[in-house]
This record gives C-alpha cells, sequence and structure tokens, in this order.
C-alpha cells in the first residue's frame, strides 16, 4: 500500500532533526580535529608564556576538546548518561582551569556529587544503552 503525500512529509519531518544533528555533529568533529592538531602543535612548540600559563592554557584547550567530544556522543547517542556526562565534563572543567572563590568551588563539587547520585541511584538499566 503506498504512502500518501501527508505520511511522506510526515516521515520526512520525523528523521529531519536526527540529519540535522549528524550534520552539527560532523561540523563539531572537524572543529575538534582541528583543535586536537592545534593543541599538539602548541605543545611542542616553544612559547614565551610562564610554565603556569602554559600548563594552564593547554589544560583549558585540551579540557574544551573533551567537552565538545563529548557533546557529539550526546547528539549522535541519546541516552541520559552521555548528557550527564557532558555536564560532568563541563562543570570538572571549571573546577581545574577555573579559579573561583571557595564557595563556587564547593558547588561545583555538591553539583558533581548530585550528577554521579542521580546518575548510580535513580537511572535505570535502559537509560546507559544507546539509541542509535
Amino acid at each position: 500500500m503506498k504512502k500518501s503525500i501527508i505520511e511522506k512529509a510526515h516521515d520526512f519531518i520525523l528523521k529531519m532533526p536526527s540529519f540535522l544533528e549528524k550534520i552539527v555533529a560532523a561540523i563539531l568533529l572537524v572543529g575538534v580535529a582541528y583543535s586536537c592538531i592545534q593543541l599538539g602543535i602548541h605543545v611542542v612548540s616553544l612559547t614565551e608564556l610562564a610554565f603556569d600559563e602554559y600548563i594552564e592554557d593547554i589544560l583549558v584547550t585540551a579540557f574544551n576538546a573533551v567537552i565538545v567530544i563529548e557533546f557529539i556522543r550526546m547528539l549522535i547517542k541519546h541516552s541520559m548518561n552521555t548528557i550527564v556526562e557532558v555536564l560532568i565534563f563541563a562543570i570538572a572543567r571549571g573546577l581545574v582551569v577555573g579559579h573561583e572563590a571557595p564557595l563556587e568551588t564547593l558547588i561545583r563539587i555538591v553539583c558533581i556529587a548530585i550528577l554521579l547520585a542521580c546518575r548510580k541511584y535513580l537511572f535505570y538499566e535502559k537509560d546507559f544503552e544507546e539509541e542509535m
């Protein structure tokens, strides 16, 4: 039995967001690959930065690349686990490279603990499965 125009349009509209997510993920993947190459060049090059600034610059670039990689995974694999992992990495980046007040650091640590507790106690087994 042939599908009507409305059914075909409905199927197209349902598939379009997934297709657009994959395009965005591909664009981000190209950007993060370029960032990783730049990070490698930066690591082996001699700079005029002080050692602390040099290490901080490398950490910021590396954490940004990891967060984008996790974000790409989140776009491709639709699961609660990948969403929580992206949030944990984003919060952890601020802990490692941020120079914040002790209260803000404590809030970030509590947020990570809450996310980990939610992941352990509130997720079902199917939340760890990846939708394709």
